[in-house]
């Protein structure tokens, strides 16, 4: 065959050659090759027949049926954002079912080149698409979706309200379907039941007949189990849908050989009871389910405050009390809480929280500024055109740019477990219908439906997300808010705790602070006070606090971590930080001794040089949070403790008392060196937790195996920790970790029940003692007792860590 006769199997273009062959069929690049064998692997290959034979199916569209997203008023109203060359939209896919809908939708980016990423939420059946809108466009995306069969709901009426979960409309019909044939048949059978079975038989036979009539929407409301086997075994797995369709086929297909052939009444009623007991438990799990959603939603604290300005003046609201219209001012390193317009002449903002992206792009007056952007500068005032969404934040703060790949013991034990079991009670269900066939034909039906019915994994599914979420829960009500449930378990496998100091064992708001060197005029307190406004670090903030004076606006605002800061007032030239920074800088010291002025024993100083020349220093003196001691004695029973500081070591005596000289200190760290030290300890095989204010030590947060930033009146979030703890609640720190571990103990205790369960279970099923119907109704007991469990151990122990006494 010629080369210009070769047609591409997939994309239909001309192959330039020969080379690219799989399964007797052409290919023009190794692309179009990946895609097939993507679509070929997931049984979806009938978009090629469908793309051939133009069959009228779901996944099929006008060719203009979608150009209304090319109207870029509609489309910004859609996007998530729209920075630079790259887009974020978030669409409900109802059709999303099972795992193989997963893996292809997350695999579009092999499909359509222009797409980043795709993740998928597969309780809210939503997809998260990150584009680059050079390469692709959202209309390509949504008709791509839609050829796939995966038709995304776009209603733009009411695009900025909060998505609800809808209930299963399919779901009551087919409980409403399985009740009423279960009712009838029940009726029809009291009379056989009366009578011991004597009835005669053209009316036994009449009956049944109207059984298996009433029996066959009772399959239809049973699909979902036919349909989960089916798609379970595309996929190559066994799941719990393959038991459950079996254990229904075989009193099924015997009722109506039964009926038909035998004159005997079948197990039709125990059919219809067992499939309306299954979706009645079905429903029941999913209302609680949904009851005890673990995810944050937009009315959800988060912990967050923002400085707003209201008639002149400067105030501090949580994030969650912003509304479209309010003006905010934004300093150096605080995050964007939600879309707004710049009123100042020009930002400098880091959208890599956002994007991913490195690189600080400039925006102008005007412009418009993405919620999750970190502004690097002096301070700014925007604006606010959105109201402040807490899972939009949350779902940034999970994304995949952020994560540790790390894994859970726990989870890893649940899968494989969940794995192998239905394979275990397919053997069980063969070995009792060997053994008891040749005996007694009824008893074996019995048992094995039973058996069949009986298996859940749902303990063992449940276990995890219900422990761990109540957990979350609790501890967010606690005011430690974790990132994602799994950092329950984290927290517990940890063997070692790593604080930092300032702003975190320290109180910001009750430290004594003076200044010592030449004494400063009104113009240089309102030249450095204006210069400190700009800056979140704790120690900016409490002399900003000491100053009495008004403020100005800065040029040249810069911050260098772990170092100080540096601005122009006027035509003054401004240095604050550390004695080293400030050498660095070329600052001329009149003698040795100047900055030896006023020596304390537990300070920490603050050094200012105006126009190259040392001024003086502000000392403060910290004022330690209030049962750090009690705190510490704690810890130390299960944990090492390391205290790391960018201070002076002036107050290594006071911390060693208060850890009772078991905690290794190391100070005059730069934040490189603390991350540096957190990989050490990694690497000589602990588990760390890193206590810090987010701010110089955002890197060994990061690092650490569970980050938790510590929040004090600032909005400064730090996208790498793993949790946010309000600064109050550091002294309860060890009934919070002592709450997380419970979680961890509940789930394995859960385990064990189930195991229990199933074989006390399986051992009244094998001996034909149990019916279906029996098991049916045991079987959604069996979740939901886990779920009581879980949900109400975990409430008892917090009220026992937390009760007043």
């Amino acid at each position: 065959m010629k080369a210009d006769e070769l047609i591409c199997y997939h994309c239909g273009d001309f192959c330039p050659d020969d080379t690219i062959i799989l399964d007797d069929k052409f290919f023009c690049c190794n692309g179009c090759k990946t895609v097939h064998i993507l679509l070929s692997d997931n049984d979806l290959t009938k978009i090629y027949e469908e793309a051939r034979t133009g069959s009228d199916t779901k996944s099929k569209f006008d060719k203009d049926e979608f150009s209304f997203l090319d109207d870029k008023s509609i489309e910004e109203k859609l996007l998530k954002y729209n920075i630079k060359n790259r887009s974020k939209v978030i669409f409900f896919l109802p059709q999303i079912y099972c795992s193989a809908c997963l893996y292809l939708i997350e695999n579009i980016h092999l499909l359509e080149n222009g797409v980043l990423e795709s993740n998928v939420n597969f309780l809210r059946k939503e997809v998260s698409i990150t584009f680059d809108n050079q390469k692709t466009s959202l209309r390509k995306i949504v008709e791509l979706l839609t050829l796939l069969g995966y038709r995304p709901t776009l209603n733009l009426s009411n695009i900025e309200q909060p998505k609800k979960i809808a209930h299963n409309r399919a779901l009551y019909i087919k409980l409403g379907i399985a009740g009423f044939a279960f009712g009838n048949i029940m009726l029809m059978a009291i009379p056989e039941y009366l009578s011991g079975g004597n009835i005669q038989s053209d009316i036994r036979t009449y009956m049944g007949y109207i059984s298996i009539l009433l029996s066959l929407p009772v399959m239809y409301a049973a699909s979902d189990y036919f349909k989960g086997a089916w798609h379970g075994l595309k996929m190559k797995t066994v799941n719990i849908d393959v038991p459950l369709s079996l254990g229904i086929l075989v009193l099924f297909l015997r009722s109506v050989y039964d009926i038909l052939f035998t004159a005997d009444s079948g197990f039709i009623d125990s059919l219809t009871g067992l499939v309306f007991f299954l979706l009645l438990g079905k429903l029941f799990q999913q209302k609680t389910y949904h009851n005890l959603s673990f995810n944050r939603d937009f009315k959800s604290y988060f912990p967050l405050s923002v400085i707003k300005t209201d008639n002149g003046k400067d105030i501090s609201i949580a994030v969650n009390q912003i509304v479209p219209g309010d003006l905010l001012s934004i300093r150096h390193d605080e995050l964007i809480p939600a879309d707004s317009i710049l009123e100042s002449e020009s930002a400098l903002i880091d959208y890599s929280f956002v994007t991913g992206e490195s690189s600080p792009i400039t925006v102008v007056k005007n412009d418009k500024i993405f919620a999750g952007g970190k502004h690097k500068g002096s301070l700014i005032n925007i604006r606010v055109l959105k109201k402040f969404s807490s899972s939009y934040l949350t779902e940034l703060w999970n994304s995949k740019l952020f994560g540790k790949q790390k894994e859970s013991t726990i989870s890893n034990l649940s899968n494989t477990a969940a794995k192998y079991f239905t394979a275990v009670v397919l053997l069980i269900a063969s070995a009792t219908a060997i053994f008891w066939i040749p005996k007694d034909m009824t008893i074996a039906m019995n048992a094995i439906t039973a058996v069949l019915i009986i298996a859940c994994p749902c303990a063992i599914a449940l276990s995890i997300p219900f422990s761990y979420g109540t957990t979350m829960r609790l501890l967010g009500k606690r005011k430690l808010f974790l990132k994602t449930d799994k950092i329950v378990e984290y927290i517990t496998s940890a063997d070692l705790i790593v604080f930092d100091k300032t702003g975190t064992l320290t109180e910001l708001n009750k430290s004594e602070i003076s200044f010592n060197g030449i004494p400063l005029d009104i113009d240089k307190q309102i030249a450095i006070k204006s210069i400190v406004k700009n800056s979140t670090h704790p120690l900016s903030n409490m002399i900003f606090n000491h100053l009495n004076c008004e403020t100005v606006i800065v040029d040249d605002y810069d911050e260098v971590a772990g170092k100080g800061l540096m601005a122009y007032v006027g035509n003054n030239s401004i240095l604050l930080g550390s004695k080293a920074w400030l050498l660095e800088s070329n600052v001329k010291f009149a003698s040795d001794s100047d900055d030896n002025l006023g020596e304390f024993n537990a300070e920490s100083r603050v050094y200012v040089a105006i126009n190259g020349v040392f001024s003086g220093f502000f000392a403060i003196n910290s004022s330690y949070r209030h049962g750090l001691k009690s705190l510490f004695d704690e810890l130390q029973k299960k944990h090492e403790i390391y205290i790391l500081s960018g201070d002076n070591d002036s107050e290594r005596n006071y911390l060693q008392t208060l850890t009772s000289n078991k905690a290794k200190m190391q100070f005059n760290m730069l934040p490189a060196e603390k991350l540096e030290y957190i990989s050490n300890l990694q690497q000589s095989g602990k588990k760390v937790i890193m206590i810090g204010d987010g701010l110089n030590d955002a890197g060994a947060l990061n690092q650490s195996d569970v980050g938790i930033a510590v929040s004090e009146q600032h909005s400064n979030f730090t996208p790498g920790s793993d949790a946010i703890l309000m600064a109050e609640e550091l002294p309860n720190l060890t009934k919070l970790f002592e709450l997380a571990k419970n979680g961890v103990t509940i789930v394995k205790l859960s385990y064990i029940l189930s195991f229990v369960y199933h074989s006390i279970g399986f051992y009244f099923a094998v001996q034909g003692l149990l019916s279906p119907l029996i098991a049916a109704i045991l079987m959604p007991v069996s979740s939901i007792s886990v779920i009581a469990l879980t949900v109400g151990s975990a409430y008892l122990k917090d009220y026992r860590l937390f009760r007043k006494i």
